[in-house]
This record gives structure tokens, C-alpha cells and sequence, in this order.
């Protein structure tokens, strides 16, 4: 067991070297053009997220008439939470593979990196919106909810309300999906473009020493 867990653990170090490295490399990289995908990653996921987010957001509160009340203590959940989500969710399922090559299959991490970004932007806000809009709707007397002991009569509730904007949703689903593939893909580009500048400028390298040796040789 020894030998086996030990192996895992420089397994996983050199791992973590291998990312940090990695993301040295993308952070000290001239042009930055080169690399905006794979740096600017955070924001892009984030304002994806937040957006929609926010839509939920608005409009759940609008249906149970909070108006100005209890804004910030939804919009921070609601809100903030699911773009923070998106980012940690991109780096380590989308980004950190991509960097190690731990996925040979390009669609496939596009396709991870459109549900991340759909899950982040749709399904995490879809589940918080409601529930903290309905919450404090209770608390304050906005709207006029069933008994929290019967859970199926809020879910009845959950789905009335819902109804008017299934489409919108299913919009914003497609959105998520598409921009996430398209950025998870741009990373990928970004990705082979630095290496193929590396590689490049191994080769000129590798040329410059082979002509300096076959010079001494020639004196």
C-alpha cells in the first residue's frame, strides 16, 4: 500500500508543478492576444454566469413582489455564488486538464465546458433564485406561499411561476452551452498556438548550436 500511495502523491505533485508551470508560462506570455482565452477565462465564465443569474434573479423577486426589500441577501447567493461557481468549476474541470493534456478528445472538453458553464449559469441560479425570492417572501409577507410542510404544493407553486419564462430558459440554456464550448475551445487554440511558438523556437535553437558546432569543427 505504501509504494502505491506514495507514487499517487508525486503523481499529484508533479502535477500541481507541471499546472503552475503551466500557468507561469500563460501569465508571463508576450503578445497577450496569444493567450486571452486562457487568462481571461475568470471574467468571461463569471459575466456568463452573473447574467443570467441575475435574470432569475429580477424576476423571481418581481412574482413575489419583494421590490426593493432583502436585495442584497438574494443577490449575493443568486448572483454571486453561481459566477464564482462557474470559474472554480472552468479551472479545474476545463482549463486544468486542458493545460495537462489530460484529455485527448477536444469536443469532449468543449462539451464539459459548455455544461460547467450551463450549470453555473442556468441550473445553480434556476435552484437559488426561487428559493431565496420564496423565503423571503414568507419572512416578509410579499406573497402569499403554501405551508413549508408541504413541499409538493411549493413545487407547484415553484413550477406556476416558472411557466412564463420556460422559453427564455431554454434560451439561456443554449446560450450557456454555446459560449461555453466556444470558449473552451478558444483556450484550446490559444493553447496550440504557444506550444507551436515553442516549438518553434526549440527548432531555431536547435539550429543556431548545430551551426555553431559544425563552425568549430570547420576551424
Amino acid at each position: 500500500m505504501e509504494p502505491t500511495s506514495r507514487s499517487s502523491e508525486r503523481s499529484k505533485d508533479s502535477g500541481g508543478d507541471e499546472l503552475m508551470d503551466a500557468l507561469t508560462l500563460i501569465n508571463e506570455w508576450t503578445p497577450t492576444s496569444d493567450v486571452f482565452a486562457l487568462k481571461r477565462y475568470m471574467y468571461a465564465t463569471s459575466l456568463l454566469s452573473s447574467g443570467s443569474a441575475a435574470y432569475f434573479n429580477a424576476y423571481y423577486r418581481k412574482v413575489v413582489r419583494l421590490r426593493n426589500q432583502a436585495f442584497i441577501t438574494t443577490f449575493l447567493p443568486v448572483v454571486i455564488l453561481p459566477s464564482l461557481a462557474g470559474s472554480l468549476l472552468h479551472h479545474q474541470f476545463v482549463q486544468r486538464p486542458l493545460l495537462l493534456q489530460e484529455i485527448q478528445c477536444p469536443v469532449c472538453l468543449e462539451l464539459r465546458g459548455g455544461m460547467l458553464q450551463m450549470f453555473s449559469g442556468v441550473v445553480y441560479p434556476m435552484l437559488l433564485a426561487p428559493i431565496a425570492a420564496f423565503q423571503y417572501a414568507v419572512r416578509l409577507y410579499t406573497y402569499s406561499m403554501p405551508d413549508i410542510t408541504t413541499p409538493r404544493l411549493w413545487f407547484k407553486e415553484y413550477c406556476k411561476l416558472t411557466k412564463p419564462i420556460l422559453s427564455k430558459i431554454y434560451f439561456l440554456a443554449g446560450l450557456q452551452i454555446v459560449a461555453g464550448m466556444a470558449w473552451t475551445h478558444w483556450e484550446g487554440h490559444n493553447l496550440l498556438t504557444v506550444m507551436s511558438k515553442l516549438a518553434h523556437m526549440e527548432e531555431v535553437v536547435e539550429r543556431h548550436k548545430q551551426k555553431s558546432k559544425n563552425q568549430v569543427i570547420g576551424e
